[in-house]
């Protein structure tokens, strides 16, 4: 009996055991075709994606072509020369930098003092006169002498003019270096600070709260204060004074506030920096300078003004502008006719004749009443302006 049992609940054991497993399948084959059907529909969605983004590439490059093929106009780069920010006059072609600004005993020359004068003070605005010797150098306007010496500023311990030298002294100067003129750089202080360090740790704190990042900035400021006046004995008149001031900022980012002042610029070299940036930044006023401005230049599709578009591409100006004349004359449509002269007027400009560039892009506004040509021709306007500047400053 015992046997018959035990034979029995092995047998429903055994039958327990296939249901589970085939309930076990049906469940696996349902997600199976659950999970073929996901792909399916991904892989169909991926598939119009794709053939979507096909279609926009192709519509892209489509329209960039068109585009392309249509455009009518090229960006140029030239270079204008303008004219310095102070104006010297034309006679004075050489000068003697002399640094004036050191604090001690009024109008004695450092060579003939015993008294010790700050060491970081005299450094930096020898720094200063440093920075407008080696600028000046670049330029052909000034032939530059170095005074050997050093001379005691006339009001010591001040951002302020003190009196003047006198004329004898700068006479003196000028002989001895056979220059023109003196550049003198009469007082010069700096400064360096990092800006509210304390808000910054308080930001920090905040930021944290909030629970954004910890990094934050720490800026530190380099500022110099000077004056220059510049001496010209010939007629015995100062024929500039005025102050100057220069800053530079460096900034460190660090999650630890202390350890972004760590980082930062040291004081000693920030005050160094600042100080020939100052004197470089002055020079920078006193010469004309070369600069590059933006251009635009009718390229056209074919003939006169494709021709005419590349030869000024390749730095052909002269063969451009004839090219560009010659399509001026023999096209009877107004658009290419003022296209044409629009471009003469710039072959004129890079080839600095602003008269001629000015009666072509007259000629080019009246043919085509473009705003462009318009504003172009204010542009040659004040270039002409600035003409007369530079012939005053020049030899």
């Amino acid at each position: 009996m015992v046997y018959s049992l035990s034979a029995r609940s092995d047998s429903n054991y055994f039958i327990s055991i296939r249901i589970y497993s085939l309930k076990k399948l049906a469940l696996c084959l349902f997600l199976l075709q659950h999970l073929i059907y996901y792909k399916s529909q991904r892989f169909r969605y991926l598939c119009n994606e794709a053939k979507t983004m096909k279609q926009v590439l192709t519509i892209s490059l489509f329209s960039l072509l068109i585009f392309s093929s249509c455009r009518t106009t090229q960006g140029m780069q030239i270079q204008v020369q303008k004219p310095a920010t102070i104006s010297v006059d034309r006679n004075i072609r050489s000068l003697t930098l002399l640094n004036h600004s050191i604090s001690g005993k009024q109008g004695l020359l450092e060579g003939t003092l015993t008294l010790e004068t700050p060491k970081q003070d005299k450094e930096l605005s020898n720094e200063c006169i440093r920075g407008i010797d080696e600028l000046l150098r670049t330029s052909t306007r000034f032939q530059i002498k170095r005074c050997d010496s050093t001379m005691m500023a006339s009001k010591s311990n001040s951002v302020d003019f003190g009196s003047t030298m006198n004329w004898e002294q700068v006479d003196s100067i000028c002989k001895r270096y056979e220059t023109d003129a003196v550049l003198s750089l009469e007082f010069f202080d700096t400064d360096f600070s990092v800006i509210n360090p304390a808000a910054t740790v308080t930001n920090t704190v905040q930021n944290v709260l909030n629970g954004y990042g910890a990094e934050v900035d720490i800026t530190g400021k380099a500022t110099a204060r000077a004056g220059f006046r510049l001496y010209y004995p010939a007629t015995k008149t100062i024929v500039y004074q005025d102050r100057y001031k220069q800053d530079k900022t460096w900034v460190q980012r660090s999650a630890n506030p202390v350890e972004a002042i760590a980082r930062l610029i040291k004081r000693n070299d920030a005050l160094t920096t600042v100080s020939y940036y100052t004197g470089e930044s002055f020079a920078h006023d006193l010469v004309p300078l070369y600069f590059w401005e933006q251009r635009m230049m009718y390229i056209g599709k074919k003939g006169g003004m494709k021709i005419g578009a590349r030869q000024a591409l390749t730095r052909d100006w002269e063969g451009a502008l004839n090219t560009w004349k010659e399509e001026y004359e023999s096209n009877p449509k107004s658009k290419i006719k003022a296209r044409a002269a629009y471009n003469m007027a710039l072959a004129y400009e890079v080839l600095n004749d602003l008269d001629n560039a000015k009666k072509w892009i007259q000629k080019a506004y009246i043919e085509g009443g473009k705003s462009e040509a318009l504003q172009y021709s204010n542009i040659l306007e004040k270039r002409i302006r600035e003409l007369g500047i530079l012939e005053n400053q020049s030899m």
